[in-house]
């Protein structure tokens, strides 16, 4: 059920043409359900005038997007249905376009009202980072359009002048010719950006030439795809280095000797608090195993460099015994670390439990890597991250029941856990279950749990070892989906707390900077 002030929203909004006109005598409080109620029901002239008249110092698109407005607010877990998932579709692509037309327009009313009325227009900051992923991106024309727009004001008002009014073309001159000083009006756009090069031309020419005009595009994300970064990185300087947080690399072909280069020439990059590195190719992992310990060390030393460094993702690179080099040398603790197929050894989990990082990590993607063999290590690093953990990975990591059995405990002593992957371990429906049962006492913040397809749903008796590469026809569907019917079935809610079980490899939930 949709509580009394959504509801009254919504009658608002049905009436767009006259909710816009009234906008001005419309109480702050009730901006934010406007805009969620807005946004939901396509009502895109009233986001731009939303966005001329905003009230508050600073607009957060993802956080407006991904706040209850239901009667389920206070739920530990946010209703579904009032979660919106920013697909990058032609129709929110109308609604986003809406949003930043209403913040031009803010800015352009500004720089033309009387010194009298800036006072009422105190809108600094618009945050749209969220909106673009590492699959999702930005409309390029349409933030071609918007850069022009803000370049030059007068595209803006031309279509709007009475052309056959001489007179009327007079007042927009000298309205124009005399606008208010632009040092009083400072708007930050933050959006995260993933471009292609002939846009990166464009708009470092753009940044090189407006960086002092009253609207500062500021990237706080960078996505790079499928081509080399050294490209990119001479292109940092125009940008606001000291607001990018987040280089995010997954995608990019890079080599370990190319990225120990791209890294000595980042250093700019002061507030850099997250660096998702590619995959490296077989050969880069096979030479990391044998001769790579002096490169390790180099871009160790690159990456200490990066006062504000939070996370780090490395995946499929061959770092046994080298993750205390990598690590010990970083001048701050790590907060998120991901090391996936990176064969970690006993040294590298001991290292890690008895390190700086553990006690701070709340995010941890240990997937790939046999833990069950150093299965002692694993356990001192959960018991020195317990009172900080809030996700953990290890998919794929050939735990079996007698190693779960030994995990349980301290993964019960990690009672801020809201993400657990345990896809693709051979454990069995009766030691899930067991595992299961005391849920709402144990883990009481549990939001999402992947869980496997257990050992019993196999046709067939299964080496452990090939348990992997079993195919999906040797898997029994009616017993299996009878262990997740039970599973789901089980009464494992308390007051308001909900699990979602899926039976998948963890996807992308739960970014670092949520988490926080």
């Amino acid at each position: 059920m949709y509580t009394l002030t959504f509801l009254s929203a919504q009658q608002l909004v049905k009436d767009e043409e006259a909710i816009c006109k009234m906008l001005e005598s419309v109480p702050s409080v009730v901006y934010d359900i406007l805009f969620k109620v807005a946004y939901r029901y396509n009502k895109i002239k009233l986001l731009s005038k939303l966005m001329m008249t905003w009230p508050y110092p600073q607009f957060k698109l993802q956080k407006l997007l991904q706040t209850c407005w239901c009667s389920s607010r206070k739920s530990s877990k946010k209703c579904q249905k009032c979660w919106e998932i920013l697909i990058y579709d032609e129709l929110r692509q109308k609604r986003i376009n809406n949003i930043i037309f209403g913040v031009i327009k803010y800015v352009k009313k500004a720089m033309m009202d009387d010194s009298q009325q800036l006072p009422k227009r105190i809108l600094q900051q618009v945050d749209m980072t969220g909106v673009v992923s590492r699959n999702i991106l930005w409309n390029e024309k349409f933030l071609m359009l918007c850069i022009v727009l803000i370049s030059h004001p007068q595209i803006y008002n031309s279509s709007q002048r009475q052309t056959d009014d001489p007179q009327s073309q007079r007042g927009d001159q000298r309205a124009e010719g005399s606008p208010v000083s632009t040092k009083e009006i400072h708007v930050d756009l933050l959006i995260d950006l993933q471009m292609p090069a002939s846009f990166w031309e464009f708009l470092k020419k753009f940044l090189k030439k407006y960086t002092n005009g009253p609207l500062h595009l500021k990237c706080r994300n960078f996505y790079t795809s499928y081509t080399f970064l050294h490209y990119h990185v001479k292109c940092f300087a125009p940008l606001d280095t000291l607001a990018i947080r987040r280089m995010d690399l997954t995608y990019s072909k890079i080599t370990l000797m190319e990225l120990k280069r791209l890294m000595s020439q980042m250093t700019t990059l002061q507030s850099l608090q997250s660096l998702l590195l590619p995959s490296f190719s077989i050969d880069e992992r096979l030479s990391a195993a044998t001769a790579r310990k002096t490169d390790i060390k180099i871009l160790a030393a690159e990456l200490g460099k990066f006062k504000h460094l939070r996370e780090i993702s490395i995946h499929c690179l061959h770092l046994s015994d080298l993750v205390e080099y990598l690590l010990r040398d970083l001048p701050y603790s790590l907060e998120s670390l991901q090391l996936s197929y990176c064969s970690l050894t006993k040294k590298d989990l001991t290292y890690m439990a008895q390190s700086h990082h553990s006690t701070h990590l709340i995010k941890l993607d240990l997937s790939g890597n046999m833990l069950g063999k150093q299965l002692d290590s694993f356990l001192k690093l959960l018991k020195s991250a317990s009172n900080s953990l809030k996700w953990l990975n290890v998919t794929n990591c050939e735990l079996n029941d007698t190693d779960f059995y030994e995990i349980s405990s301290y993964l019960y002593s990690c009672t801020y856990l809201s993400y657990l992957g345990l896809y693709n371990n051979p454990i069995s429906e009766r030691s899930l279950i067991a595992f299961l049962k005391p849920f709402p006492y144990k883990l009481p913040n549990m939001k999402i749990m992947s869980i496997p397809i257990c050992a019993d749903c196999f046709t067939k008796s299964i080496q452990h070892l090939t348990y992997l590469r079993t195919p999906k026809q040797n898997i029994e569907s009616n017993t299996f989906f009878s262990t997740l019917n039970e599973i789901k079935s089980m009464q494992i809610t308390k007051e308001e707390l909900d699990i979602e079980f899926t039976n998948s490899s963890i996807s992308i939930v739960s970014d670092y900077f949520d988490l926080q």
